[in-house]
């Protein structure tokens, strides 16, 4: 039987190793300078290693589609890139659409005077056609997306699109669900020219996209993707008329292209950092926490709350984040990460093994051990025949050195100091998915990642943490954690909402402590320094229109005159204190003379023994 995946979900475990530094080492290939010549004329060049799994907005679920398809195609609504909250702005609507009072008819204004890349118009009949195509590809089980218009047991959130007038569209619903208008953000609820689209299918990745956006889709030969400037396109004219993704077999490839100058943007190997530091054709900008979070999944029905919270304060943080992660992700504060909605740090467990002793020794379990007992007789404990818990730790051993394989050797030390057993069990990737989302009960302990779909703190809380999800791998079943989401479901009063999601964060981090929190993604950006303007964002999403090229400037005539929520943003009190640390780029990399000279050295040997 062939299973399809969550292919967002699979990025986000991926995405952020993109970013890590498995190994320092210094490549020692000598690169040729970096071209000089160019002009705003010359099209921008990305490299990637992948061109994505999907073109048909309706079933992409990975980042790399996701970068083709948002410089093409358009929804009603989309983020403010610019704004650190990823507030939503009408784009393809005219305004921010008007609910009905019992939040169950949506009314949207549209755009007039756009079109699609083919000529044929944009109205209210084409939006009822491309989200009536959306729902029937659902229903008929075609879009691995299925789930999240169908986010309640199953059931689809739209059961009707309207046509009020050629250009205005209703959409009614069958149940409030307040995170609405950010799925109307999501990638699948792009508009597309249903007269062109498959009815029953999806198009191929090599097939033809066609949308209302600021570029038109030209070609895909395997080896590159061809885009140029919509001359028609209502928003105004990009610097960058042309520009193409060129097809790299590694990341370190692309890196080596980089310093060479033949691209101008792209992934790259976190190797080749401080090669980029060194070079006057590159800009290296500071790290900036992501939406991707990594976290140590606990299965809850074995693994009671008592010992779940010694876990959680046994764990050496500072250690993983330094030495495995290489500081390239940040501390973990919260199960909403910083740049989604109502994201608010928690005080969460510390590395602090005489307070996860405490935990245990208060609650009985500690089989005669006291504070004053030896980290020797605890170790002891954990090694005997009747440990005070013995669990799994299961990883995807993989071909190659993986941070999670040392967060399980992390993790087996941690635990035997406080009497705990663990068992490291190495898999395959796909062996690792099935359990992940098939056979929970064979977890105990396991690290992994999650990305969000849309702007709201509903993509995190409710598929972690639904008893009937299936993304739930951790089998969270909490009665008043079921109630909050519920709530935070269907309250559409902004305040009123954001205090629900503020509850549940405290809740989940400082008593239920369902996960071992260990980090946000914290991406460092490299580009030419002939582009700038790049709107970094926590979402991770690319966009060309707005960029800067060669010094020439984007002019953007019809820029979004209103914010049509506040969704995210906190009361001015709020902001200082939620605030996370900056960090300086050559301080956060460490390269300072003898850092250098281990980095050059490659793996070194840290306290309590520990080999990266």
């Amino acid at each position: 039987m062939m299973v399809k995946m969550k292919k967002t979900k699979i990025i986000a475990f991926f995405g952020i190793l993109t970013f890590i530094l498995i190994s320092f080492s210094i490549p020692s290939t000598i690169f040729a300078p970096a071209k000089e010549t160019g002009s705003s004329a010359d099209p921008l060049l990305i490299g990637k290693t992948s061109f994505g799994y999907d073109l048909d907005p309706a079933n992409a679920w990975d980042s790399a589609s996701y970068d083709i398809i948002h410089q093409v195609s358009e929804g009603l609504f989309a983020y403010d890139l610019g704004d650190q909250y990823l507030r939503t702005v009408p784009r393809l609507a005219a305004d921010c659409g008007t609910w009905s009072e019992d939040h169950l008819e949506f009314t949207v204004i549209l755009r007039e005077g756009v079109t699609f890349h083919n000529g044929n118009p944009f109205n209210a009949a084409a939006v009822k056609a491309s989200f009536d195509r959306l729902i029937h590809l659902v229903e008929i089980g075609v879009v691995q997306t299925a789930g999240l218009y169908e986010p309640l047991n199953g059931k689809l959130v739209i059961a009707e699109m309207v046509v009020v007038d050629e250009y205005t569209v209703k959409f009614v619903l069958n149940y409030v669900f307040a995170p609405f208008v950010s799925l109307l953000c999501f990638t699948a609820s792009m508009i597309v020219d249903a007269s062109v689209m498959p009815a029953d299918d999806i198009i191929s990745p090599y097939g033809t996209l066609i949308g209302t956006g600021p570029y038109k889709y030209l070609s895909n030969d395997g080896e590159k993707l061809e885009f140029e400037y919509y001359p028609e396109y209502y928003r105004g004219t990009p610097a960058v008329k042309k520009f193409n993704f060129i097809k790299y077999e590694t990341s370190s490839e692309i890196s080596a292209a980089f310093l060479a100058g033949d691209v101008h943007m792209g992934s790259y190997d976190p190797d080749f950092l401080i090669n980029f530091l060194g070079s006057d054709k590159l800009t290296v900008e500071q790290p900036k926490p992501g939406s991707i979070i990594t976290y140590m999944g606990m299965n809850n029905i074995l693994i009671n709350q008592t010992i779940r919270q010694a876990i959680s304060y046994s764990i050496d943080y500072d250690y993983i984040i330094h030495n495995i992660y290489r500081d390239l992700i940040v501390r973990m504060t919260s199960v909403i990460p910083p740049g989604i909605a109502y994201h608010q740090p928690q005080n969460v467990a510390t590395y602090d093994v005489s307070k996860a002793r405490r935990i245990l020794i208060e609650a009985g379990l500690s089989q005669g051990l006291d504070e004053d007992s030896e980290d020797s007789e605890w170790i002891a404990l954990s090694e005997s025949s009747h440990p005070i818990a013995s669990y799994n730790y299961t990883f995807n051993q993989g071909s190659v050195p993986r941070p999670e394989n040392n967060i399980g050797e992390e993790a087996l030390t941690s635990l035997s100091l406080i009497g705990i057993s663990l068992e490291l069990t190495g898999v395959t990737w796909i062996e690792f998915l099935y359990k992940l989302y098939f056979y929970h009960n064979e977890l105990n302990l396991y690290v992994i990642g999650w990305m969000p779909d849309y702007n709201d703190p509903f993509t995190y809380i409710n598929p972690l943490f639904s008893p009937n999800s299936m993304s739930n791998s951790a089998q969270v079943n909490d009665p008043w954690l079921q109630e909050k989401m519920m709530e935070g479901l269907t309250e559409f009063n902004e305040t009123a909402r954001a205090q629900i999601y503020y509850d549940i964060q405290e809740y989940i981090a400082t008593d239920l402590m369902p996960w071992v929190f260990i980090g946000f993604n914290n991406g460092i950006s490299v580009h030419s320094n002939h582009v700038t303007d790049l709107q970094r964002n926590a979402m991770g999403y690319f966009y060309v229109f707005p960029l800067t090229w060669y010094g020439e400037k984007a002019e953007i005539t019809d820029e979004f005159f209103q914010y049509c929520n506040t969704c995210g943003a906190p009361p001015e009190a709020e902001k200082e204190r939620i605030k996370l640390p900056g960090y300086n780029l050559i301080v956060m990399l460490g390269i300072d003379a003898a850092t250098v000279i281990s980095i050059i050295n490659g793996r070194k040997k840290c306290k309590r023994n520990h080999v990266i």
